[in-house]
């Protein structure tokens, strides 16, 4: 029953108002990258607490082919970030990149996430839920692709949900196992 709670919780993502005033910015794998409450990001609550959660997050990462490390040294704030990372060709084999990213549709070709160069970074904050033992993670994707049809500046992306959405599920099978 546990399990199931938690895969519905998962699954249940949405983007989520948070405090205007909430926006962090942090070094990490020596990029620079901002959790921006005004941005778009995924938020679900498990029947977990901090630690627990905080103890099996870097596993999930691990899950997605991606590394995580703390964007702080400060012990009471419980951020996970990926560096930023560079996807030649596609993320995962046999998955277009538009499966993960928007990046605009080129009108001839197709979605621009499928035909450049996407720089990414993966970033999660986790904070106590308003329900005693249970934990909120916040997720959010920021993203660009340099466009290889033109010489223009990068064209900023979004997420599809799906990272996100993964990551969640990955999440709930590191703490049901646990």
């Amino acid at each position: 029953m546990r399990r199931s709670l938690i895969l519905l919780a998962a699954l249940s993502l949405a983007a989520a108002p948070a405090a205007a005033q909430d926006r962090t910015t942090f070094a990490a794998h020596g990029s620079y990258m901002t959790f921006r409450a005004e941005s778009q990001f995924a938020r679900v609550v498990v029947p977990y607490t901090v630690d627990q959660v905080w103890a099996a997050l870097p596993d999930a990462y691990k899950l997605l082919g991606f590394t995580g490390e703390p964007a702080s040294n400060d012990p009471a704030k419980r951020d996970l970030v990926t560096g930023y990372m560079q996807i030649r060709g596609q993320l995962y084999p046999g998955e277009p990149n538009s499966l993960y990213f928007d990046c605009g549709n080129n009108a001839r070709t197709g979605p621009l996430a499928d035909q450049g160069e996407i720089t990414f970074a993966v970033y999660s904050r986790l904070e106590p839920a308003a329900e005693q033992g249970r934990t909120a993670v916040l997720s959010q994707v920021s993203a660009r692709v340099k466009r290889r049809d033109s010489s223009q500046f990068p064209v900023d992306c979004i997420s599809t949900g799906r990272l996100e959405r993964t990551l969640a599920q990955f999440l709930a099978q590191r703490l049901a196992a646990s």
